[in-house]
């Protein structure tokens, strides 16, 4: 049985080179539809009801933040899984998207691996949906034995835990902050947590962290005359040569230089 696999990016190029990527590795497991904006995608979504969506994150007409929004007014059960693309300077704005519920994030330019990696998440998380749906499916009426949990509500449950999560990670990212504390809010099992929220958002905790924290500070030294550790201080790091560390990592150069290049009216 193939999997309904909607693409929707404005540059027909990659429109297509995903395509191709898809139907090499997966040969006759997705069929594809191809659109360029948001709003052609949300028609189809209405329409023809895809599992999953890639979309990329800027698009004319209606953007993927947009498409997003539109896609959470549909019933848990009904919402295809989103794996949301963007360049590699758009995580502000990705991350918005990443709380709309988008399940993976991945990179411009697209990485096989990558991308063949986020299917196989996504992939897993449908097999566990359908699953749980055809274990309460009787006659084909859900079952309502006492003590059993409702699949619809189950996925609602998840999401909902997922959005506390990141919005608790955003309020509190200049904190100590860790896996621990957060799986914690939201009254998770932590090794449940850490697989759930990789699934939500395709970025490990840590990573999801790093690169808050790296964007915010981007921001301050655009900003602000702070210093280094002044700045790697206000965004949650315990010294400035962790947060060297990590902004050569992230960006490919010291924040010192990052502030020398983009600082606001050089």
């Amino acid at each position: 049985m193939t999997t309904k696999l909607l693409i929707a990016d404005d540059e027909k190029n990659i429109r297509m080179g995903l395509q191709a990527m898809i139907d090499r590795e997966y040969s006759g497991l997705y069929e594809c539809v191809l659109v360029k904006d948001g709003r052609e995608a949300w028609q189809h979504i209405k329409e023809f009801s895809p599992e999953l969506v890639i979309t990329d994150i800027r698009m004319p007409v209606m953007d993927g933040i947009m498409l997003m929004q539109h896609i959470r007014k549909l019933e848990p059960t009904d919402r295809p899984l989103v794996i949301i693309l963007s360049g590699y300077d758009e995580f502000q704005y990705a991350r918005e998207a990443i709380r709309c519920g988008a399940r993976e994030y991945l990179l411009k330019p697209i990485v096989r691996e990558e991308l063949f990696g986020a299917l196989a998440v996504l992939n897993e998380e449908l097999r566990q949906r359908n699953s749980l749906f055809n274990d309460h499916v009787v006659s084909g009426e859900l079952e309502r034995l006492p003590g059993r949990t409702d699949p619809a509500n189950a996925v609602a449950d998840r999401s909902g835990s997922m959005t506390r999560a990141i919005q608790y990670i955003h309020d509190h990212f200049s904190e100590d902050l860790n896996m621990a504390v957060v799986s914690n809010v939201v009254s998770l099992n932590y090794t449940y947590f850490s697989q759930a929220f990789k699934a939500y958002t395709g970025l490990s905790f840590v990573q999801y962290l790093k690169r808050l924290r790296i964007a915010e500070a981007k921001r301050l030294l655009e900003c602000q005359e702070g210093r280094i550790y002044e700045i790697a201080a206000a965004v949650g790091f315990d010294n400035a040569k962790h947060f060297n560390k990590v902004f050569r990592e992230l960006e490919g150069m010291t924040p010192q230089q990052f502030r020398l290049k983009n600082i606001r009216g050089n």
